[in-house]
């Protein structure tokens, strides 16, 4: 498992900015290297160290900017639903953790997820919070070998089957906590596709810092592990990412690089989607986080590194606005997910949401982004499923 797989990058990563950055023909010679093969470990941590130095940056920003990935004039859009927020866990940096949290009935869930379609979604993401009464605790369960009962889960899974096959079918992702083999089988069954966990930060000691120990997150390595639980459940697609703010984003990018390609070698595939959430809200100004604060210019270079370094879409998301999202779109091409309108408090599509959001997102009015986009000569799609996102996978030429 990618747990103890972990272990040994820890020196090397610790290790990545104590040397000075690879000049510029050596950098030149490690990035082509690494839009050919994958690299090593000591290499990706070369490469990101080497990335401090200006002129090192214009080149990944050059070759980001050049490179064509597969439906290069095309985006997918993508919404989410959120369906729970009552939380047991109490992250430092979610809303959620402040208690009053909600679980939408099955009546409410249904119509939320029906309004979605009727705007024309084929593709919705599940979102819901660690909600006890989703998640119960089954008898063997322990933190690092977590099992549930998700019996409360499943009549969530089985509505939206049921209307996503009555509109012709399409693709469900989620985002909810990691779950056992067993359990994520279930959900496989009732149509799951793409089983999405952000790993939040890869810093073991700054994941225990801002974590409560005695939730079910608390543990990281069952974290990192439910990647291979939902491979062994027989889901498709696979998303990951980090918070980028939690910690040294350029630390966190190799430990991300890496678990890709463990993916890959161990499974045949990894990360479909590449997640690119940036801390908002008010925790980003905590003085627990404020020495990892990612610039918009920081921001940018990662996008384009990511660009090169992964076969996985990127999705922009509404934590940046439309015009930031358009502008990556247009300085480095498409081939990416994009969410254009979002609620991240329980409903809020088909009727306002009664309670707060797990984070400030950009409002962005759907028509006028569509045709935003399309005036920038970009395809859109709303209506794609699993087989649609594997043909946008590769990293281009």
């Amino acid at each position: 498992m990618f747990s103890d797989e972990i272990e040994r990058f820890y020196p090397i990563v610790d290790a990545l900015d104590t040397s000075e950055p690879l000049p510029r023909p050596q950098f030149a010679g490690l990035l082509a290297k690494a839009c050919r093969e994958d690299l090593d470990a000591e290499e990706i941590a070369r490469l990101l160290n080497a990335t401090r130095d200006e002129d090192n940056r214009t080149l990944v920003l050059e070759r980001a900017a050049s490179l064509r990935r597969p439906h290069d004039r095309e985006v997918l859009l993508l919404p989410p639903l959120y369906f729970s927020s009552i939380c047991e866990n109490r992250c430092a940096y979610c809303e959620f953790s402040t208690g009053g949290g909600k679980q939408l009935d099955l009546e409410e869930f249904e119509r939320e997820f029906s309004y979605l379609l009727s705007l024309g979604f084929r593709s919705i993401e599940l979102v819901s919070s660690q909600d006890p009464q989703l998640y119960r605790r089954a008898g063997e369960y322990r933190p690092e070998s977590q099992v549930f009962d998700v019996a409360e889960l499943l009549p969530f899974f089985d509505i939206a089957h049921r209307l996503l096959e009555g509109s012709g079918g399409g693709m469900l992702t989620t985002n909810i906590p990691p779950l056992d083999v067993a359990s994520l089988r279930l959900l496989k069954n009732r149509g799951l596709d793409c089983f999405l966990v952000w790993q939040e930060t890869f810093d073991p000691r700054q994941y225990r810092k801002l974590h409560y120990a005695h939730g079910p997150k608390g543990n990281q390595a069952f974290r990192l592990n439910s990647m291979e639980n939902a491979i062994a459940a027989g889901i498709e697609h696979l998303a990951g990412a980090f918070l980028k703010g939690l910690h040294d984003w350029r630390r966190e990018e190799v430990f991300l690089y890496l678990f890709d390609r463990y993916l890959r070698k161990r499974n045949g595939r990894g990360f479909s989607i590449i997640g690119t959430p940036r801390v908002k809200g008010r925790f980003a100004r905590s003085s627990r986080i404020r020495p990892y604060r990612v610039s918009d210019q920081d921001y940018v270079l990662n996008i384009a590194l990511d660009r090169i370094l992964f076969d996985g879409v990127l999705w922009l998301q509404t934590r940046e606005s439309f015009a930031f999202n358009l502008d990556l779109i247009q300085r480095f091409g498409g081939g990416v997910i994009l969410t254009l309108v979002s609620s991240t408090a329980p409903g809020g599509y088909a009727a306002p949401s009664t309670t707060h959001a797990q984070f400030p997102v950009h409002k962005q009015d759907l028509e006028a982004s569509m045709a935003a986009l399309r005036s920038a000569g970009i395809d859109v799609h709303l209506d794609w499923d699993s087989s649609t996102l594997g043909t946008f996978l590769g990293r281009g030429e």
